[in-house]
């Protein structure tokens, strides 16, 4: 047996939130989504396009990343699609097995199916090995309708977490469904079921902190926050502070939406923009009190460990 220091394993940095695709994964809609925000950010469209498992590892080692969760979407309910949301779990379930030791499977499955979502669930954890649930509710849901929670109950007798869209999306879907105060009804009716919010948010960043905060099952990630960091680094910090003040540090999970935003920050910028994260001079000037190596660490992977392994 090959014993691993308490001190590595602290260290340990997760990513909490990627998606894979290639070739029939990447649907039509999905597809002109990906490119028109490619040609927004002026960037080559197959940065974005190109969701390959290899592609991923070889940037998690340039980066330093252990361990990435990689989510598969059930979109069927909105979008055109080459495959069943069965066949991309499949998928999903194929790259994990490539990289046993780097990969962390979540299933996509929209609990609007019933019966099937339940099956699947069986099959996803039992048969396929996946270690968690994404739920992808700007397709047309609100999380927590009461026809949910025989869902609900099965994914918290697993004892595998959730990781849940909220905030903004893309075109042709509605932001309704995508408040953080419908994952504080399942949260407080589902307590030993973990929830990770992804995206803290956005827009409702404070509505999400304090979900995070009074649900002691609850955490969010900040995938998706590149751009902040890199255009806007006082609103990144700023909200980080408020993330302190209000959920705690232990609340905030690492995660990077890859490959999505890679024309703004490489996972290596976007792993070492938290490690180096420091308050830009108003803040320092209003004696603010910086980030400690804690809880930098805490953020890229201490917290996601309590949830994923």
């Amino acid at each position: 047996m090959v014993l691993v220091s308490k001190s590595l394993v602290n260290k340990m940095i997760i990513d909490t939130h990627c998606h894979l695709w290639e070739g029939e994964l990447v649907l039509e809609d999905l597809r002109n989504y990906l490119t028109s925000m490619a040609k927004l950010l002026k960037a080559d469209p197959k940065l974005v396009l190109d969701g390959r498992a290899e592609r991923l590892v070889d940037e998690m080692n340039t980066a330093g990343i252990d361990k990435t969760v990689i989510l598969a979407l059930d979109y069927e309910f909105l979008f055109r699609g080459r495959i069943t949301f069965q066949e991309y779990n499949d998928k999903v379930a194929e790259m994990v097995n490539q990289f046993t030791d780097r990969l962390i499977g979540f299933a996509g499955i929209d609990p609007r199916r019933g019966e099937k979502a339940l099956e699947e669930l069986e099959r996803c954890t039992e048969k396929l090995g996946l270690k968690g649930v994404k739920l992808w509710p700007l397709t047309g849901f609100y999380p927590d309708e009461k026809d949910f929670y025989p869902f609900y109950k099965l994914v918290e007798e697993k004892n595998i977490p959730i990781l849940c869209h909220t905030g903004s999306g893309p075109v042709k879907t509605y932001l309704k469904y995508c408040r953080p105060a419908h994952v504080d009804t399942i949260a407080v009716d589902f307590p030993d079921m973990k929830i990770i919010m992804a995206h803290m948010g956005d827009p409702w960043v404070r509505e999400a902190l304090t979900v995070a905060a009074k649900n002691p099952n609850v955490y969010t990630d900040i995938s998706a926050w590149e751009s902040v960091l890199r255009f806007a680094p006082l609103i990144f910090c700023q909200t980080l502070m408020e993330a302190r003040m209000t959920c705690g540090i232990d609340k905030i999970v690492f995660g990077s939406d890859w490959p999505l935003f890679t024309p703004v920050m490489s996972l290596e910028e976007w792993v070492n923009g938290i490690k180096n994260l420091e308050l830009p001079p108003p803040l320092q000037m209003m004696g603010m009190p910086e980030f400690s190596e804690t809880e930098k660490e805490k953020i890229l992977g201490k917290n996601a460990q309590k949830i994923l392994l």
